[in-house]
């Protein structure tokens, strides 16, 4: 009787191991690429964007790029949404306060917390021009949510459905929650972007800017109550 074995399961193994370890590899890359494109266009901008230097950076060939990006556009859209990402990570937290109110001075207070914590993907995704990182931001919000949900419109409508819920409780008085919702978004935004650009250095520390953050995203919403 012949002795029947078992082909050893080793190779199996160390062929998944060898693609595990391309993937995790192609995947760092394409994160690389992705930080890259938002430093280098933020440094350089729109008409002075290059692929090349991207990939520079990176230590790729840009040829390489191409294996993960179609190109510029597609690139710079994903550096944005990966930017819008991160953003929704913040803002999430702020449904574990237990009432409207508290939810909405939540997310303000991630909004702040996220721009200061992650300037260069504030600046990019908020404060270049929308049709040059998000490809989608000519499109009207019906006909994108029309198609798989993106991060840029899911955080827009996460502050759309905490207005809401504060004009339900009748703690806003709003006709038109969305446009309410753009107010605090322009109200938050604009002290933001301020504080990131130096023209509020004058109201102190991040300790002194927070308080003055605060009281003034509170101001605001009292007025909304009226």
């Amino acid at each position: 009787m012949a002795l029947v074995t078992r082909p050893s399961a080793r190779p199996a193994l160390k062929a998944q191991a060898r693609v595990g370890v391309h993937q995790r590899g192609l995947d760092d890359t394409r994160a690389e690429l992705l930080g890259a494109a938002r430093d280098v266009f933020l440094e350089a901008g729109a008409a002075r964007f290059s692929l090349r230097e991207v990939a520079r950076r990176v230590g790729v060939s840009a040829a390489a790029v191409y294996r993960h990006f179609d190109g510029k556009e597609a690139l710079l859209f994903a550096a944005c949404t990966q930017g819008f990402q991160v953003f929704s990570s913040y803002l999430v937290r702020a449904l574990s306060e237990a009432t409207p109110l508290a939810r909405l001075l939540a997310m303000s207070e991630q909004y702040r917390r996220f721009g200061l914590e992650n300037p260069q993907d504030y600046r990019f995704i908020f404060m270049s021009l929308a049709d040059e990182v998000n490809e989608v931001s000519a499109m009207s919000l019906t006909v994108r949510l029309a198609g798989p949900p993106l991060p840029q419109d899911a955080t827009f409508l996460f502050l759309v459905d905490r207005v809401r819920e504060c004009v339900d409780a009748e703690l806003i008085a709003s006709k038109d929650v969305q446009t309410t919702a753009v107010q605090v978004w322009a109200h938050v935004h604009g002290l933001v972007s301020l504080r990131l650009s130096k023209h509020l250095e004058g109201v102190g520390d991040e300790d002194a800017f927070a308080n003055f953050y605060r009281a003034s995203v509170a101001d605001l919403l009292r007025g909304l109550a009226r």
